[in-house]
This record gives structure tokens, sequence and C-alpha cells, in this order.
């Protein structure tokens, strides 16, 4: 509730600016940025597209989830949010945990990030879940690399990312070489695009994509669903479902599996994602019954990307979702 009062607040008091075009303040600027920042997101739907267009395999982007959290470390800043970034929106698969510190650099005249490292990642891993976790963390637990500080700027539409040219590199000891770090990134209310690539002294590739991971700002919704026993095991007679309810999805691809009476998989989920299908322009926000076995979508139903509410029912098979509000 109080992140939804801040964003109205926010947003109320920059409306005259936004619709006509006219300069903001940096310190209205910052407060765009803290805004637009917060929140989770995903890429289900660009790595999707590249799928049905049968991009290589070795060409593919990755999937990954991100969750920024605001978060209270007082011995860091003012304005400081617990990162975690996880691959295939999957909380196993962490590939990045870091706490970010945001400030105004009036010398460069934009936002300046500074990234820190956690000594102990395990001990504060569910801060994006319970913030409490990280209040005390101390200076000395953390760490960040000269140089690796990340500026952005407001171009009255969105908010360019850099790192200053040549500025944030370290020494591989498994290559052997010094190697550079540049990244380009884009946040808009809704999006977050990101783009890290590293390259020795010599300009030559050594790892990250040029083009960028295109990531959105999930939806959650609230859920329900349900499969008839019959279905999941042909002896038993009756009409009786496997019931789960209280489960929460969010619209960006994710799978959540339908559980028996024993906390066991049916062999049933639902996925929720947003698409736009190759021929057509319309996004739509798609929600599917999946047979775990294949990963076919067996049915589905779809309704426009900011629809409240969307369920299906298949007389074997029913769910129903209505979005949460932040």
């Amino acid at each position: 509730m109080l992140h939804l009062i801040r964003t109205f607040c926010t947003l109320i008091c920059l409306l005259p600016f936004l619709a006509h075009g006219s300069e903001i303040s940096s310190q209205q600027e910052f407060s765009l940025f803290l805004d637009w920042f917060e929140g989770e997101y995903d890429n289900h739907e660009q790595v999707w597209q590249q799928k049905e267009s049968e991009v290589p395999e070795d060409e593919l982007l990755e999937h990954i989830h991100h969750r920024f959290v605001p978060v209270d470390a007082p011995a860091l800043g003012d304005h400081v949010f617990f990162v975690i970034q996880t691959m295939d929106d999957d909380l196993d698969k962490v590939y990045r945990q870091r706490l970010y510190v945001f400030s105004e650099d009036d010398q460069e005249q934009a936002i300046k990030l500074v990234i820190y490292r956690m000594a102990d990642e395990a001990k504060y891993r569910d801060s994006w879940k319970d913030p409490e976790l990280v209040k005390s963390i101390t200076i000395e637990e953390v760490s960040t690399l000269a140089g690796c500080e990340v500026f952005w700027k407001y171009n009255g539409e969105f908010f360019d990312g850099y790192m200053k040219e040549g500025a944030c590199h370290f020494y591989s000891k498994r290559s052997g070489k010094e190697i550079y770090i540049t990244d380009t990134l884009r946040l808009t209310e809704n999006e977050i695009w990101i783009a890290d690539k590293a390259t020795d002294a010599e300009g030559n590739y050594v790892f990250g994509r040029s083009e960028p991971h295109k990531n959105r700002k999930v939806r959650k919704f609230k859920a329900w669903m349900g499969v008839k026993k019959s279905t999941v095991n042909p002896d038993y007679e009756g009409d009786d479902m496997f019931f789960n309810g209280d489960i929460v999805i969010h619209n960006e691809g994710q799978i959540v599996p339908l559980l028996d009476d024993d906390k066991s998989p049916t062999g049933y989920s639902i996925q929720l994602a947003q698409l736009t299908y190759q021929n057509t322009t319309t996004p739509i926000l798609k929600l599917g019954v999946i047979e775990d076995a294949t990963g076919k979508t067996l049915v589905y139903t779809w309704g426009a990307t900011d629809a409240s509410r969307i369920g299906i029912n298949v007389r074997w098979f029913q769910a129903g979702l209505t979005a949460l509000e932040d």
C-alpha cells in the first residue's frame, strides 16, 4: 500500500511535466527513477520470440528474472535495493546477488549507482522477501569495484544507463588478462534493458552480448486451480477435484504446478504469459494448461494484457486468476 501511495504521488507531481515534455528537476528525476526501478522483471517473451523464430541455440538470449527490492541498509546509503537475478525464474539458479546504492551525482549531472557484492551471499539470500535480514549489514561485509559505477540520465522519455568508457576493469587470473566491462541500460516505466559485455585490452570479445535483455515488469495474480481426480487417476470414480488455492503467479511466463492432496505434482500446471504471436501485432495475456510430462499446452484462453481477471473451464480442469495491486 505504501508503494502504491508513493507511486501515485510521484506520478501526480510529474504529470504536468511529462505530458508537455517540460524539464523536471534532478530531484523529481531521482524520485521518478526510484519509482520505475522497483519491482520484478523478466524477459520471457523475448526468449520465446527467438525460439519461435528458430534462432540458433547458441545465439539464444538467456531467460532471466530480476527482483529489485528497496531495503533499509543505513551503513551503505539512503537509497538501497537488494538485487537477486536468476536464470529461468528459478531461485535455485541464482547467477547474481548484489546491493545497489543510488544517489544524485552533481558532477556527472546524473543518478549514480554503486554496486556492492556481499561476502556472505547465503546469509542474505532471502532479503528479497524479508528485507529486515539486510538491515544490519556493515560496510565491512561488502565490496565494490572502483570505476564500475553506472550512471543514469533521463532523456525526457526514459533513463539511459552507462559506464564511463574504460573505467570498469579487473585482472582475470583465469585468462591472465585485464578485462574491461561495458554496461548499457535503459529504464522505462515498465521495462529495463540490460546489455553487459566484456572485452580484453585489445577489444577482443570475452563474454556478454550486444543485444540487450529486454525485461518487462511483471504483474502478479492471485489464482486457484483444480483438476478432476479421475483425470490424474483413471481408476478413480467420481467428479471430485484436486484443488489448489491462494496461489500467486506472474504474467511473464511463470509456470505453477497443480498438486494433489499429498502435495505431490498431479502432472498438470498453469502458465500465464504476455505474448504477441508472429501473425498478429496484438499482444495478449495467455492462460494455458500444461501437461508436465511433455511440456505441451493442452488448452488455453486469452484476454487483453491489462485484464484484471482471466480464467478457464474445460470441465476436467478449471482455473481463475485475479490481478493483485502492488
